[in-house]
């Protein structure tokens, strides 16, 4: 008897041994990062999503982080996915900061293609917000900081009302680009219903925000500061999309007037108040 369970111990060891070498292997292959070809390849098998032509401030040796709104979870990597492998260069520019499950529950092909690498996971703290562990900050921060490359992220984290929900407004990109002094280019992911769900039909590009010089900020100032800077993002969004795919931004002549207003009079330096239009 003991023979025989020592067997079944035998058994079960190995069996559990195969699905990690397989996850191994999957990871070790990471082929969009090895292959411009298997990115040309993944960004035509990606089909129904048009992307406008890329700007000029997307280019093979400039930094950006890309901002977009949020329709859903596994929609927004297809398309995020998309974009990356048409971004021009040798290397993968672009990673992205999303929930940890994104990385965690990517299947057999989106693991052999890498996409987890691709991933800067963000984890919900108790109060239900998403935040980043202090070494995955570590590494989102020197990734910005190598030539050419792109983060993505979204506005929200809520994909509610085509991700566009004033009061789930985040800041982290604001965060980003006046830390690193880096350009945010306005993303809009452009909607059509089918069967009761929004699915992705079109990338449009924005203008550049360059980062402001507000100089020295208290606490308090500076959080206000992100705020502002935050919703100027969400409108130059919300101007990329057609009427009724807005969320809370449907007035986003007036919302745009306002926060551009608001710029203006408290950072008088600032170039996205609304003298610069």
């Amino acid at each position: 008897m003991k023979e025989v369970l020592s067997h079944i111990q035998a058994a079960s060891s190995i069996l559990e041994k195969i699905p990690q070498k397989v996850e191994a292997q999957l990871r070790s292959w990471r082929l969009l990062e090895r292959s411009r070809w298997v990115r040309k390849m993944t960004d035509m098998a990606i089909v129904g999503i048009e992307v406008e032509p890329l700007p000029a401030c997307l280019g093979d040796s400039q930094r950006a982080i890309l901002v977009s709104n949020y329709p859903s979870v596994s929609q927004t990597l297809r398309t995020v996915l998309k974009v990356s492998c048409r971004l021009p260069g040798e290397k993968l520019r672009l990673k992205a900061i999303a929930r940890k499950e994104v990385a965690v529950g990517a299947n057999v092909l989106l693991r052999a293609l890498g996409v987890d690498q691709l991933i800067f996971p963000a984890l919900k703290d108790q109060s239900g917000k998403y935040v980043l562990e202090p070494d995955t900050l570590k590494k989102v921060l020197a990734h910005l900081d190598g030539q050419g490359n792109v983060l993505w992220l979204s506005i929200t984290g809520n994909t509610r009302g085509n991700g566009l929900l004033e009061r789930d407004l985040r800041t982290g990109a604001a965060l980003f680009s006046l830390k690193k002094k880096i350009p945010i280019v306005p993303m809009g992911l452009v909607t059509k219903e089918k069967e009761g769900k929004p699915e992705i039909v079109r990338v449009r590009f924005g203008e550049p925000i360059n980062p402001p010089e507000v100089g020295k900020l208290s606490e308090f100032e500076r959080g206000d500061f992100l705020l502002d800077i935050s919703r100027l993002i969400m409108c130059r969004i919300a101007a990329l999309l057609p009427p009724g795919q807005r969320g809370d931004f449907e007035d986003v002549e007036d919302k745009l007037r306002e926060v551009r207003d608001r710029l203006d009079g408290i950072y008088p330096s600032c170039p996205e108040g609304k003298n610069r239009v």
